[in-house]
């Protein structure tokens, strides 16, 4: 991306900041200004010391001298600690917005983008851009003064120390330029290096367990190596650029500075200046290498900062498919759920729901059979509006849920399956979702109202019982059992259970049922069946076969029907519907 563009999306951060870049600015400032006197005060002291002027005379510009190089250490560590906490107020704030931006994002977009590739982007490239914000407008600034008040200050000497200051600057800036702009398409590769691998870890380490259990640690540690060698490889070249870079910049400084010292010794010789200048005009010589190394550095961060930033507004731009409806509220108790003529595919060719309609009355609970690759998940993930169908309606409490702003709409629905989202954490983060408006009394009714208060008592401290990462420490069945719960502090009207109890002993599931029974009193349900036992207390049934509706209606006169399908797999004792 051009540097302009960079630039203005950077100050969408800095803007709420320019107060403390004001300061920043100023304190660079201050610095640069006592650097470029300093050399002033060493040819005053040097001239009057060379004259022979007494010891009291040489205290108040010796004075000044120290005090100078004093304050300059302290503005500048000022200056430093200022810029650190801008660079993190600012990249936190766009971090903050990226991870707000990636979740509002809908479930392609998650397909397509593994979670360490995600992370990668939010935080790795987010840290690069910390060191850019930091310090390169300001030392960059900074630098640029302080090369300009030198070249003023020498062409003020005489146009001799003028043009060697001028030729030395112009060869050293032209030398890095040559050398650091082979280095953009170097750090680009790296970030994309970094976020495929930290992708593989993330993939590899969620799957440990089916990973040791095919005995695959061998192709995974190989498969890594092989990352870690092109990163490195990567980064070695990158890092060479930038040591060629400053291999050159430095000769040109050393150049520069031979110069300058072959000039002022040659003046100094033939009476033309003092040794004092003769000092000054060598020591500003130097100064001229410090601006041009630090531009060099702050050119390397920027083509760091720039291949980052290019993935990061790529990242920005992308737009979500699911976008808020200007509709209003959907009213409250249970909701009706209708499905007009609803075709549905992920690639374009291949149908996963074609042509489904039903209608769902409030208050009542729906059992939808099918075989693995049925449609019965999708079905779910429209309700939800995870995806929206390519022709059709899906209606819940009557409105057209793509009228429904997405926050009223999955306000109302609940959800819960197999594999629960459990945190790090106490008990009371994990049913709360972290929302500190939800009291203590809150979850102990909605735990009373499902019948767990004595499953409950296991947790020797209560509500602030520690869970671990992703539920560690529960079975599948108490995680559900915590679902149920969450669900409940909810108040859906519409509950959705997709196959939540296929991992389930006997034990907890007689538990989990009586909690379902009456978490579902009152509302509309939705249960897709691992089990047929599951669906007995539905009231309906839908049975799907290769995303059509092959069956459809009560379950009291389906289980009669001789002729259906449903009744048929009760005969039969069959669960061929996970087949």
């Amino acid at each position: 991306m051009s540097l302009h563009s960079a630039f203005r999306f950077l100050w969408t951060y800095l803007r709420p900041l320019s107060g403390f870049l004001l300061l920043l600015v100023t304190l660079l400032t201050g610095a640069t200004v006592l650097r470029l006197l300093f050399p002033q005060l060493l040819r005053s002291l040097v001239d009057r010391t060379m004259e022979g002027a007494p010891l009291p005379e040489l205290v108040l510009p010796a004075g000044l001298f120290l005090a100078a190089a004093l304050l300059i250490q302290v503005l500048r560590i000022t200056a430093t600690m200022l810029s650190e906490r801008i660079a993190w107020k600012a990249t936190n704030a766009l971090r903050l917005d990226l991870a707000r931006h990636v979740l509002g994002l809908d479930l392609a977009f998650h397909k397509e983008h593994t979670p360490g590739e995600l992370i990668e982007r939010i935080d790795g490239d987010v840290t690069v851009l910390a060191g850019f914000f930091s310090q390169f407008v300001a030392q960059v600034g900074a630098s640029l003064l302080l090369i300009g008040g030198v070249l003023v200050v020498l062409f003020t000497e005489g146009p001799l120390p003028g043009l060697v200051g001028l030729g030395s600057f112009a060869l050293g800036i032209a030398a890095m330029l040559a050398v650091s702009s082979l280095s953009v398409k170097a750090w680009a590769g790296i970030r994309a290096s970094s976020a495929e691998m930290m992708s593989f870890v993330e993939e590899h380490i969620a799957g440990r367990e089916e990973v040791k259990a095919l005995g695959a640690d061998r192709y995974v540690l190989r498969r890594l190596m092989a990352l870690s060698a092109r990163h490195w490889r990567l980064r070695w070249r990158a890092r060479a650029l930038e040591t060629t870079a400053a291999g050159v910049t430095y000769v040109t400084w050393v150049l520069g500075q031979f110069a300058m010292l072959l000039l002022a010794w040659s003046l100094y010789r033939n009476g033309s200046l003092s040794l004092g200048t003769a000092m000054m005009l060598f020591f500003y010589a130097d100064l001229l290498g410090e601006p041009i190394s630090t531009i060099r550095n702050q050119m390397d961060e920027m083509q760091r900062a720039r291949a980052a930033l290019g993935r990061l507004v790529k990242l920005k731009a992308v737009s979500p498919a699911i976008t808020d409806g200007a509709g209003g509220a959907l009213r409250d108790g249970p909701l009706s759920v209708t499905l007009e003529r609803v075709s549905f595919q992920y690639e374009e060719g291949r149908l996963v729901l074609n042509d489904v309609s039903f209608h769902l009355e409030p208050g009542r609970t729906l059992g939808i059979l099918g075989r693995t690759g049925s449609g019965k998940s999708s079905l779910i993930r429209l309700l939800c509006r995870f995806y929206d169908p390519q022709e059709g309606t899906v209606r819940i409490g009557g409105s057209d849920i793509r009228q429904l702003p997405l926050d009223e709409l999955r306000s109302r629905i609940g959800l819960i399956s197999q594999e629960v989202g459990l945190f790090g954490g106490t008990l009371r983060d994990n049913l709360a979702l972290f929302n500190p408006a939800i009291t203590d009394e809150q979850i102990w009714a909605a735990v009373h109202r499902l019948g767990l208060t004595g499953w409950f008592g296991r947790f020797e401290d209560g509500l602030d019982s520690r869970i671990g990462p992703a539920g560690g420490g529960l079975s599948a069945g108490e995680a559900q059992l915590l679902a149920l719960v969450r669900l409940s502090l909810r108040d859906p009207g519409l509950v959705i259970l997709d196959e939540f109890t296929a991992r389930i002993d006997p034990v907890t599931e007689a538990l989990l049922q009586r909690a379902v029974d009456r978490l579902l009193a009152g509302r509309t349900a939705i249960i897709i069946a691992h089990r047929l036992t599951t669906v007995e207390r539905a009231d309906d049934i839908l049975v799907l076969d290769q995303g059509s509706i092959l069956e459809w209606g009560p379950r009291r006169i389906l289980a009669r029907d001789t002729r259906s399908h449903y009744n048929r797999l009760r005969s039969a004792g069959s669960e061929e519907v996970l087949a």
